[in-house]
């Protein structure tokens, strides 16, 4: 027989070599309270470790999206969650840098027509590797306005979260 020399090893024990550990202690500390988006956050990390882990040992695997929504008041802190997700990111090698670009409605959505597409796309090729935060997101499309431009940056939104989702993650914030 051929002996196995796959590392065994716990989602632990690779949390702390990718350096991971880390990165939740930081949150841990930077944030008070909010146990269940601590939580989740662990939650997400060991998943994506279970991923890493399938992939080495050449089973099938599918990233998952990792797109996220966050809500919640001001203040609560969904801001330093997202820049922990991508420094978590980076160390687990989901994206190439894990810098967050961050972005509101002024700087994606133009008052004109034809000004939209390039200033939302100028904010993916910035946040391209990392985080694009898109701080209250839900000023992004304003129904009640006929010449409202907000729809097309959500198209293109859309159309790059899918092509692009080995390189960006949008966090979609409010």
């Amino acid at each position: 027989t051929i002996p196995d020399t796959t590392p065994v090893g716990t989602v632990d024990e690779y949390m702390f070599q990718e350096g991971v550990q880390n990165q939740l202690d930081i949150l841990d500390n930077e944030l008070v309270g909010l146990i269940p988006v601590k939580r989740r956050v662990r939650e997400i990390a060991a998943l994506l470790i279970v991923d890493k882990m399938r992939k080495k040992l050449g089973l099938e695997t599918a990233v998952p999206s990792l797109h996220m929504s966050f809500t919640g008041a001001p203040g609560t802190g969904k801001t330093t969650v997202a820049m922990r997700m991508g420094q978590i990111l980076a160390k687990m090698g989901y994206c190439r840098s894990g810098h967050m670009q961050v972005a509101t409605r002024d700087d994606l959505v133009g008052q004109y027509v034809g000004h939209t597409a390039p200033k939302t796309k100028e904010q993916i090729k910035e946040a391209m590797g990392g985080i694009l935060f898109i701080d209250e997101a839900y000023y992004l499309y304003n129904a009640s306005n006929d010449r409202d431009y907000g729809q097309e940056s959500i198209e293109i939104l859309l159309n790059v979260m899918e092509s692009n989702k080995d390189d960006l993650v949008v966090v979609l914030a409010g």
